[in-house]
């Protein structure tokens, strides 16, 4: 597949950033997240899958979503950072299938039912719900989605999300610019959809639950040009008022054709950027902010431990899978000596390292996170052992190793670098570190300089292939370091040709074991993403793989 642009680097900060700047004239009353209009109703039997609604529900009023940074862009083709993929996946657009209940699988969504598979798990033919429309109106029919997954392979968009398509058949020949079409896609009429495959993938099902693969207007995308990032139309419970780069807000509001009807329950949702930690607990204090969209930064989880009137009130663990490592650089030719890179992983003592993160993030010295389901690990996790990492270097014929640090003043990494420098040069391994801005960084990593860096992939499906795959495949959308191992593609692959769960999982377990091995990276954490919401807010329930669900949110 084509070069995509970078999802990783979004994803290397869990709190509010570092930006300092205030929103502009700071908040006046009237910022108050709106008290909502109407007594208690109940709400509708039927909702979009995603958690469940408890109780009688309270209809109108705002939700205020601070963030650190303005997001990129709300193209579900090209979004990824933080603020943009929450707004592509529980705001504006809606995928054929969601991922249903607290921890569950695909759903219905804007298909009308579960793709039927053929028996060999080659074609998906899918029926398509019949009162699905835009946000301007028109319905949406089979070739929306010919045309939008058309677009995410395009090799002039270069699409970060191009790879995660790859299995349908002829995406490779038309994302390489070999064919003038996507060969697996066929209208079989306005409503139904068949897709064919060049083998079996299990995660094709969770690929239909993600925003890159709902449909989008191609006379919107065409008229609209470059501002189809800020001025997006999809098929979500709310659709864009208006965007005020100069006020660092933008506004959506309720969509009155969505077609889970009885919902959203509140009139509109805010995400304003720009705001530091210290301010963002300012506002939630004072209920001029709804939710801290970046989460719990660790700088701040001790002072929110330790304040009554945040703590457990305001404070909610979000259910996650991911992990974080240190990339290191195969263009340097030590770290292309696997005990090396073992070296590095026994010269950590993550225990002490993730002090610093006040429980933001857990010591884990494997590649793939806690908490897979059915998944029997067998693998070994990395341990602290400076003896040996000495033993392992000096095996390798390495009597000095020099190596240069990039970094980031995103939380945890400045605290975290200085004591890794620390436990690293105990092992007789010298780090010069280089603080960098967000974009330096961007570019530095994707230019592959540098020698190691931090960095993390947050899963957006329940399956460990999203992670395996995309970050340690050979030509994963997430690998920028230059790793290849023909035996773990082989096992990737294998694995993704199950037809279950259970035996892909086994099939991972051995991949994990020989990436332990292989050490591609220095296994630091498995993730933990902890948010700030305000008490006035009702039935805040969020998942890791998409943010918070806003269609089922109530002020009371």
């Amino acid at each position: 597949m084509s070069a995509p642009v970078k999802r990783r680097t979004a994803l290397l900060g869990m709190g509010l950033g570092a930006s300092s700047a205030l929103l502009p004239g700071c908040l006046r009353g009237s910022d108050v997240a709106v008290t909502p209009r109407g007594g208690d109703i109940t709400p509708p039997s039927r909702l979009a899958p995603g958690p469940e609604v408890r109780g009688l529900v309270r209809r109108g009023g705002r939700v205020i979503t601070s963030w650190a940074e303005e997001a990129l862009t709300y193209d579900p083709a090209l979004a990824w950072d933080f603020q943009a993929w929450e707004a592509i996946s529980t705001v504006l657009n809606t995928p054929l299938l969601q991922l249903d209940g607290a921890s569950g699988g695909p759903a219905p969504s804007a298909a009308a039912a579960l793709p039927s598979v053929s028996s060999d798990g080659r074609t998906y033919t899918i029926r398509l719900r019949r009162d699905v429309r835009f946000h301007n109106g028109r319905p949406v029919v089979a070739d929306d989605y010919i045309y939008s997954w058309s677009r995410v392979l395009d090799p002039d968009l270069a699409s970060w999300a191009s790879s995660f398509l790859s299995s349908i058949r002829g995406a490779r020949a038309y994302n390489e610019g070999k064919a003038q079409r996507v060969t697996g896609l066929q209208r079989l009429d306005d409503h139904t959809l068949r897709v064919r495959l060049e083998e079996p993938d299990i995660t094709f099902p969770y690929v239909l639950c993600q925003p890159y693969t709902a449909a989008v207007p191609r006379e919107e995308v065409e008229r609209l040009g470059k501002d189809f990032g800020r001025r997006p139309v999809g098929t979500g419970p709310f659709m864009i008022a208006s965007y005020d780069r100069s006020g660092r807000k933008a506004v959506f509001r309720r969509n009155p054709r969505y077609f889970w009807t009885g919902t959203p329950f509140i009139d509109s949702v805010e995400f304003r950027w720009g705001t530091s930690s210290e301010l963002g607990l300012l506002q939630l204090r004072k209920s001029q902010t709804s939710i801290l969209g970046d989460g719990v930064p660790s700088s701040l989880a001790p002072q929110i431990r330790a304040d009554p009137s945040l703590g457990e009130k305001c404070t909610q663990e979000i259910p996650v899978l991911g992990t974080g490592w240190l990339a290191v650089n195969f263009n340097r030719p030590e770290l292309r000596d696997r005990r090396v890179r073992q070296a590095l992983n026994h010269a950590t003592d993550r225990e002490n390292l993730l002090k610093l993160t006040y429980g933001t993030e857990l010591p884990w010295g494997l590649p793939l996170p806690k908490g897979l389901t059915d998944y029997e690990r067998t693998a070994e996790p990395y341990t602290y052992d400076p003896d040996r990492a000495g033993r392992l270097l000096r095996d390798a014929g390495v009597k000095k190793l020099r190596l240069s640090y990039l970094y980031t003043r995103k939380d945890p990494w400045l605290n975290i670098t200085q004591v890794l420098q620390q436990q690293w040069a105990q092992a007789g391994i010298e780090l010069d570190l280089n603080l960098m801005s967000e974009g330096a960084f961007d570019e530095a990593t994707y230019a592959k300089q540098g020698d190691v860096y931090p960095t993390q992939w947050l899963m957006a499906m329940p399956n460990g292939l999203d992670l395996a795959a995309q970050c340690f495949g050979s030509d994963g959308s997430g690998n920028y370091t230059g790793y290849s191992n023909k035996k773990v593609d082989a096992l990737l692959a294998e694995a993704r040709r199950q037809d279950g769960e259970k035996r892909c999982n086994a099939i991972l377990a051995e991949a994990e074991e020989v990436l332990v091995k292989d050490a591609p990276g220095v296994f630091l954490s498995s993730k933990r993403i902890v948010t700030a919401r305000t008490p006035l807010l009702q039935n805040f329930r969020a998942r890791g793989e998409t943010g918070t669900y806003y269609d089922r949110l109530w002020l009371g």
